[in-house]
C-alpha cells in the first residue's frame, strides 16, 4: 500500500441502529454450525440488514475443493427451510489464493464487486467475512477501485492470541487473502472474539425444538457432529452479526492495522493505518436478542 493510500485508510464506523445497511456474507457454512445461527439471525432483521446476497466459501484445509459446493449446498437448505431461497443471490466463491497478488476469481468476488459499485458514497457495502478471506480479498485484486465503496468485517477470532498472532481457522484458511485485507488499505473490522458464545443442547431444544422449520433446523443440526452438542461449543460467528445489530453487545478499539507473515505472525510497524478491533463480546445479550427474533 502506497503512503497517500494509508492516510486515506478509513476506521469503519457502524451505522446507527434505526439504519439499514446493505451487506453481503461470506460463509464456509458446511464448516461450523455457527454460520447457520448467525446467518439466521441476519434474515430475522430486515430493518437492519439489506441483504444483497450470499457467497458459499471454502474451508479446503479440511476437505479440499468440494468444500466450496458444501458450503453452497448448507445455505441454500437454511434459506429453503426459512422461506427464502429466491430471495437472495446466493454464489460460489473461489479456491484459495495462489499467490498474493493473483485473484481467484469467482461469481462471489463478482458479486462482491457488482454490489459494491451499485451503491453510494454514504451508502456504502458491507462485506462480512465469515469464512477464509478467498473472496474478500479477490474482490479487491480483480478491481481496487472498490476500496472507497466497501467496508469489510472480517471474522479472525484471534483474541487468545493478540497482539503476537492470529492463530484461527478463518486466516490459516487462505493466509495469503488475510495478508491482502490488512496490507490493501481496504476499510477493515477485525472481529477478534466469540470463543464465550456457548449455549447448552438443552437450551436450544427448549427454545428452538418446539418453533419446527428453521429454527428447529438450528438445533437439530447440532446432532450433525458431536462438537456441536458440547456445552462449551462456541457459536462464534453468531456475535458478529448481533454486534452490527446491537453494538453495544461488543467492546472495540481502534489499533494499528499490524503485518502479518506466513506463519501468522504479527509485527506492529504502524505504517498500514489503523482498524477496528472488537475484541469481546456479552454473550447474554447476544443469545436473548437471538432468542427473541426467531421466537
Amino acid at each position: 500500500m502506497l503512503k497517500n493510500e494509508i492516510s486515506r485508510r478509513i476506521v469503519p464506523e457502524l451505522p446507527p441502529v434505526d439504519r439499514r445497511i446493505r451487506i453481503v456474507i461470506d460463509s464456509d457454512a458446511a464448516n461450523e454450525i455457527d454460520d447457520l445461527y448467525a446467518i439466521a439471525l441476519a434474515i430475522h432483521a430486515p430493518e437492519r440488514f439489506n441483504i444483497e446476497g450470499f457467497v458459499a466459501t471454502h474451508f479446503a484445509q479440511h476437505t479440499g475443493r468440494r468444500s466450496i459446493e458444501q458450503s453452497y449446498e448448507v445455505l441454500m437448505e437454511l434459506l429453503t427451510l426459512a422461506g427464502k431461497a429466491d430471495d437472495y443471490p446466493v454464489v460460489r466463491g473461489g479456491d484459495p489464493l495462489a499467490y498474493l497478488d493473483e485473484p481467484s476469481d469467482s461469481d462471489g468476488a463478482r458479486l462482491i464487486i457488482e454490489r459494491a459499485h451499485a451503491g453510494r458514497p454514504d451508502d456504502p457495502l458491507w462485506v462480512l467475512g465469515l469464512g477464509a478471506a478467498t473472496n474478500l480479498a479477490s474482490a479487491l485484486l480483480i478491481d481496487p477501485s472498490i476500496q472507497s465503496k466497501v467496508q469489510y468485517i472480517y471474522h479472525a477470532r484471534s483474541e487468545w492470541s493478540w497482539p503476537e498472532r492470529s492463530e484461527q481457522f478463518n486466516v490459516g484458511g487462505d493466509v495469503r487473502a488475510a495478508r491482502v485485507l490488512l496490507e490493501s488499505g481496504v476499510p477493515l473490522v477485525w472481529f477478534d472474539t466469540g470463543t464465550q458464545l456457548t449455549c447448552a443442547m438443552e437450551e436450544t431444544e427448549k427454545r428452538l425444538l418446539p418453533l419446527g422449520g428453521l429454527p428447529a433446523f438450528l438445533h437439530e443440526y447440532r446432532y450433525r457432529s458431536p462438537k456441536y452438542q458440547s456445552e462449551n461449543k462456541g457459536f462464534f460467528d453468531l456475535g458478529d452479526i448481533a454486534w452490527i445489530m446491537q453494538p453495544g453487545v461488543c467492546r472495540t478499539e481502534v489499533v494499528d492495522v499490524p503485518r502479518m507473515d506466513w506463519k501468522m505472525v504479527f509485527s506492529h510497524q504502524g505504517d498500514l493505518g489503523k482498524m477496528l478491533r472488537v475484541y469481546k463480546v456479552d454473550p447474554e445479550p447476544v443469545w436473548k436478542l437471538f432468542f427473541e427474533r426467531l421466537g
